[in-house]
């Protein structure tokens, strides 16, 4: 029986375009709910990282400014999965050095990865937990590790085959120079230690989402979903290099993979959806950090506020102007918070929010900002 010949990435992208097209209705009905629901998460998730969720009852009203919303979160998402994935094409770059040799790729990417778990699992254990070294104890250490490293997989005949035909291959007038299988080492030196040192912008993102106490089991545990995320971070390459599917399929299966990566490291990162949705807030201007003066049309009066938090409130046609930010902007909804607390981090919100002010943007209007008056020069007589 003759073999079928494999589908093409061009045939395989048609045939799934047509059957998406075919079950578009559905597949669009999926998608809103599922777009829905997650704008109200993290609409929801907001919220309750500024200390404000009676802000959700009325904001759920605006569905117009849902979209905006969560397409500035998937934007953010897709940042923040961008640099997650950064060790991922470090990784791929590393095993795409032996593309001349496809049929041994697949045990490559095993014998490649461990040495490079190895050094992002020693990075952040350094990094977290261990003793202080100098620049250069550090330099010294790095090169003892590659040299390990190197030694270890020189010492797989597979490794040292793909090495000698690569080599051969980048120069076949002369394929017994030990200059290009040095060059092709270096190379490969490299990016595995560029492809451990990219662990640091994974690690670097968790710590900046948590907003807990440093205490001696906050940092193991900051340390060890540094590691996971670290590593997990290389399962797309491994994915792409071991299966045995078509190219279309791979590729899927790889995007898959970095969505499903990101997702989870995002998700077990203490304080990571919090994170992600609060930038995303400043982006889209609902957290503005400028200073404007509000005249407050409806609901409060000037004694309302405490002039201690909210400084000089001014009364204007019988309606109090105040200087304030807004922390929360959505559809009609505003959360407005006085100057005073524009430099608030986001792990003191849910103790400050509470001397905000809760309108509407129809009854806060921008009053146009005044020169200071001029004090007139003193002549002395």
């Amino acid at each position: 029986m003759i073999n079928a010949r494999p589908i093409t990435f061009q045939q395989a992208l048609k045939k799934n375009l047509k059957r998406a097209l075919t079950f578009w209705a559905p597949l669009s009905v999926i998608f809103t709910g599922l777009g829905t629901l997650l704008g109200f998460y993290t609409l929801s998730t907001y919220a309750t990282a500024i200390g404000r969720p009676d802000v959700m009852a009325a904001a759920l009203e605006a569905k117009s400014a849902l979209i905006p919303w969560l397409a500035t979160v998937i934007g953010m998402l897709a940042v923040y999965i961008l640099i997650l994935v950064s060790t991922t094409v470090l990784f791929g770059l590393t095993v795409s050095l032996f593309n001349d040799v496809p049929s041994l790729q697949p045990k490559l990417v095993s014998i490649l990865l461990l040495p490079v778990w190895v050094g992002i699992v020693a990075l952040l254990w350094q990094i977290f937990e261990g003793p202080r070294l100098s620049d250069g104890e550090k330099l010294l250490w790095v090169l003892l590790l590659l040299g390990l490293a190197l030694g270890s997989m020189l010492a797989r005949t597979t490794f040292r085959l793909a090495v000698d035909t690569c080599a051969t291959m980048a120069g076949p007038g002369n394929a017994k120079s030990w200059p290009l299988r040095c060059w092709f080492m270096l190379m490969l030196s490299l990016l595995l230690v560029s492809t451990v040192l990219s662990a640091i912008f994974p690690a670097s993102l968790i710590l900046k989402a948590y907003i807990g106490e440093d205490t001696p089991d906050a940092i193991t545990r900051l340390m060890l979903i540094s590691m996971f995320a670290a590593c997990i971070t290389l399962l797309p390459v491994v994915i792409f290099y071991v299966s045995r599917a078509d190219l279309f399929k791979r590729l899927t299966l790889v995007l898959a993979a970095v969505l499903g990566s990101g997702g989870m490291i995002i998700s077990i990162s203490p304080g990571g959806s919090a994170a992600l949705v609060y930038s995303a807030a400043f982006v889209m201007n609902a957290r503005a950090p400028a200073e404007s003066r509000f005249l407050l049309t409806k609901t409060y009066a000037t004694e309302d506020f405490d002039t201690r938090v909210w400084g000089n409130v001014e009364t204007l046609r019988g309606q109090p102007v105040v200087s304030a930010f807004p922390l929360f902007s959505f559809g009609d909804v505003l959360l407005l918070c006085p100057t005073s607390l524009i430099k608030t981090q986001r792990k003191e919100w849910p103790e400050q929010s509470a001397y905000c002010a809760l309108t509407q943007s129809g009854n806060a209007i921008r009053v146009p900002k005044k020169l200071k008056p001029v004090t007139p020069p003193q002549t002395t007589p």
